[in-house]
């Protein structure tokens, strides 16, 4: 099924003058789809999948991948909605004349050749050929009345020379950049993307607590690293949630980019953790110190909570994300921080191949906040000689304001030494 919200993407497509959207990302390709883009995918490079999203949101999604993903495409979008191109992966379909005893292995593969239409002398690609891809697009555009028309791609993923041969083989078309479009269409979530981002926070905050019961003098960082895991892997087994995969970025102690170390009575604990289901990752963080604050530690903290605070109250629908930049630099600053200079606050959330996805809460975010987008809101500080230190929240924007998906205390806590 896919994701992608067919009246907004019209709305804003036409509003930049897109006829048509081609994504090539892998991640963008399953968004559109619903269908996995396959494992010539892995490669990164253009062609591998491709999805054509029409501006006009009665016209159906179509796709182009290989030969071998192409029934769970077709499942999703249509038979006829799905072109195909070849990979390296030698395939055969034996299953018309299974009952045909008079005939061995090598002639059964034979006979599913044949009705595959394969020629004598036909090779496959090394991976996969683009040129193969972009043709069975060509033949997609064609079929749209889109030869001739301004079709936008996921230029922060083309590289270089698939482009060229993309514009080679199709130079009627008028290729442009509609990364910026495609970020905005994907921001506001549908109601499945919402689920999977919570149940992705849930699983992080299980991890959180028998992380946090692990803790007390000498323990290791990874020990309290892999007792988070161990917790997010026991939530799994208990709710049978989908995990493709968990990132932490957890610190202790003084040095926050030291990447190891035991910790201390009085030292900063600092998590930062997500966990992803179905390739939608979550991003929430809390701080900790081992028995009680230094007097630092305190003032860090407290200027940190009053950032967040203030950031968040202009957190809600119809604000630009810079108010809320804005906010939190200048609480900040009220704090006594007054060089302090944070390049964002917080990002969107989704499927992707890094957890930050745009549009980011910076001092150049124009974008409004709308109901139905998925955001994580932080106020971070990393000091040699204290500690790392965040607060991060993962919020759902509603009509009433931002709900946060965790329910740990942000300030922070003194835990037992």
């Amino acid at each position: 099924m896919s994701d992608v919200n067919r009246p907004r993407a019209q709305r804003l497509m036409q509003a930049a003058g897109i006829d048509a959207l081609v994504l090539a990302k892998p991640e963008s390709f399953v968004w559109a789809t619903g269908a996995p883009a396959g494992v010539a995918s892995l490669f990164r490079r253009a062609g591998a999948a491709l999805a054509l999203v029409p501006a006009h949101a009665a016209e159906p999604i179509s796709a182009v991948c290989t030969e071998l993903f192409a029934a769970p495409a077709r499942r999703a979008l249509g038979a006829h909605q799905v072109l195909t191109h070849p990979d390296w992966v030698e395939t055969a379909d034996i299953r018309p004349w299974t009952d045909r005893h008079d005939l061995g292995a090598a002639a059964l593969v034979q006979e599913s050749w044949k009705a595959a239409g394969r020629t004598t002398g036909w090779n496959r690609p090394t991976a996969f050929d683009a040129r193969a891809s972009f043709q069975q697009l060509g033949l997609l555009l064609k079929q749209h009345g889109l030869l001739d028309a301004r079709v936008g791609l996921d230029m922060d993923f083309w590289p270089v020379a698939d482009f060229a041969l993309l514009q080679q083989l199709l130079p009627r078309v008028r290729w442009v950049d509609a990364s910026p479009v495609i970020a905005r269409i994907k921001t506001v979530k549908s109601p499945r993307e919402i689920a999977l981002l919570r149940q992705a926070a849930s699983l992080a905050e299980a991890g959180m607590r028998q992380a946090l019961a692990s803790v007390r003098p000498g323990v290791h960082r990874d020990a309290i690293a892999q007792a988070w895991k161990t917790g997010v892997a026991d939530e799994v087994a208990r709710t049978g949630a989908r995990l493709t995969g968990q990132w932490e970025y957890t610190t202790v102690g003084p040095l926050p980019w030291q990447g190891g170390g035991v910790i201390q009575p009085g030292d900063v604990l600092k998590f930062d953790v997500g966990c992803l289901v179905e390739g939608y990752s979550s991003d929430s963080g809390r701080t900790y110190t081992l028995g009680r604050a230094r007097p630092r530690t305190r003032q860090i903290m407290g200027a940190l909570e009053a950032a967040f605070e203030a950031g968040l109250d202009a957190l809600r629908p119809g604000e630009p994300m810079r108010h809320v930049h804005q906010r939190a630099t200048a609480a900040m600053h009220r704090a006594g921080f007054a060089g302090f200079s944070r390049g964002h606050y917080g990002h969107s959330l989704g499927h992707d191949t890094f957890c930050e996805v745009p549009p980011f809460i910076a001092a150049q975010g124009d974008d409004l906040i709308e109901p139905g987008m998925v955001l994580a809101f932080e106020t971070p500080f990393y000091v040699d000689g204290e500690g790392g230190f965040i607060i991060e929240d993962q919020f759902l924007i509603t009509e009433r304001g931002a709900e946060p998906a965790w329910q740990l205390p942000r300030q922070l806590v003194e835990l037992p030494a």
